[in-house]
This record gives structure tokens, C-alpha cells and sequence, in this order.
């Protein structure tokens, strides 16, 4: 009786230590998921903070194609008429690109935003350069301005290739400020009114840290 009592407590003991060690493991692994779950929050806020700045950023690249529209405007007396590949500028609006080179499989129709990117002989789109200093450290941005139209020249005049040239305009049809100016649920109706205003499409891609990419278009009315 006395040997039986004198062992009972050390297999008491032993069972303890292996609950002890089970439940050690079990918070282990709990602790271990508790960190993994904070560092994957952490990175995906970083990532939407990235992103977000990046689209802020592309108001720079609507800024700078701004400026340059006017500045050829102003030096030309009005409508700027002809494609400047160097300035990032079309004449045309070039339906078949991929703007943000997501919508097709096809390489051949993207934008080239970058020096390093293929040729695209399907869209034929090159891009300018925005300037460093009107970005965020960190940031670069490029972008290509489209005129509204089917083809170089005057708007319902003739292009150099002897094509009517038709283009979608901005158009005030009553003394209201904004909204007396029509619209078609497939664009912007197309009219020879005097008080038109032509159409340039400014599309701004951005890219930052954390490989951070980012499309801002705008529709600006002249």
C-alpha cells in the first residue's frame, strides 16, 4: 500500500507535463497565426497606401498635359490639328489601344509606357515624360493626350489622307454653365455648332514603390 501511494503522484505528474506540452503547442500555433495574420494586414495597407498615392500622383500627369495643350494653343492660334509622338500628343482618339494593357492578351495594342516596353504596331502609341520634380519622390509618371477625333485636321475638314474628319464635342445647347451641354449614353455628340468644344483625353500611368501602378483618365474640353 505504502509502495502503490508513493507512485500514484508521479503518474499524476506526468500526465500534467503532456497537457502542458499540448497546450503549449496549440498557443504556439496560435501565436504564430496571430503574426502572420498582422504582417499580411500591414502589407496590404501599405500596398492600398501605395496605390492611392499613385493615383494622387496622376494628377500631375494631367497638369503637364494640360499645360502643354494650351501652350499649343496658344502659340497656334487654336486647335493643335497634327499627331506629335514626341509630346505624347494624337490627333485621334485610337480606339483600338489597350490603355492600361489589361483588356486583350495582346501586347501588340498596349501603350508603350515605358522605354523598355515591345513595340506596339497595333496601337502605335508612344508616351511623355513627366517631369521628376512635379511627382513625389519615388514616383515616375508618363502619359499620351487624344484628340477626339477619327483623323488628322481640322475638325470636319479634310485630313492629309483625304478623310472627313469627325469629332466628338463638348456642347453647350443652352446659357447654362455645365449642364445645358449634351451627351449621348455612346459619347458625346458630335455637332459643327459654334459653341462646341473640342474633346482631348488625357490618360496618366504611375508608378511607384512596392511595384505600385496606377491609370488616372481624364476628359478635358477646349
Amino acid at each position: 500500500m505504502n509502495l502503490h501511494d508513493r507512485n500514484q503522484p508521479r503518474v499524476q505528474r506526468g500526465i500534467v507535463l503532456f497537457t502542458v506540452l499540448i497546450a503549449l503547442v496549440v498557443l504556439s500555433l496560435a501565436s504564430v497565426a496571430l503574426v502572420r495574420s498582422i504582417d499580411t494586414g500591414t502589407t496590404i495597407a501599405g500596398n492600398l497606401a501605395f496605390r492611392q498615392a499613385a493615383t494622387q500622383a496622376g494628377d500631375a500627369g494631367t497638369e503637364a498635359a494640360l499645360a502643354w495643350i494650351q501652350g499649343q494653343i496658344a502659340a497656334n492660334g487654336g486647335i493643335v490639328l497634327h499627331t506629335s509622338k514626341a509630346s505624347g500628343y494624337y490627333a485621334t482618339s485610337r480606339s483600338g489601344c489597350d490603355l492600361t494593357g489589361g483588356l486583350t492578351a495582346s501586347t501588340a495594342d498596349n501603350v508603350r509606357w515605358e522605354a523598355g516596353d515591345p513595340d506596339n504596331p497595333d496601337c502605335n502609341m508612344v508616351t511623355a515624360a513627366v517631369a521628376d520634380n512635379l511627382l513625389p519622390p519615388g514616383y515616375t509618371a508618363t502619359y499620351v493626350i487624344n484628340r477626339m477625333c477619327n483623323a488628322d485636321g481640322p475638325p470636319n475638314g479634310t485630313s492629309p489622307g483625304g478623310v472627313t474628319v469627325a469629332c466628338e464635342m463638348y456642347t453647350r445647347t443652352s446659357a447654362a454653365a455645365e449642364d445645358g451641354r449634351s451627351m449621348t449614353n455612346v459619347g458625346y455628340h458630335a455637332t459643327n455648332a459654334q459653341s462646341s468644344q473640342l474633346l482631348y483625353r488625357v490618360t496618366t500611368r504611375v508608378a511607384g514603390p512596392n511595384n505600385a501602378v496606377s491609370h488616372v483618365q481624364v476628359v478635358l474640353a477646349n
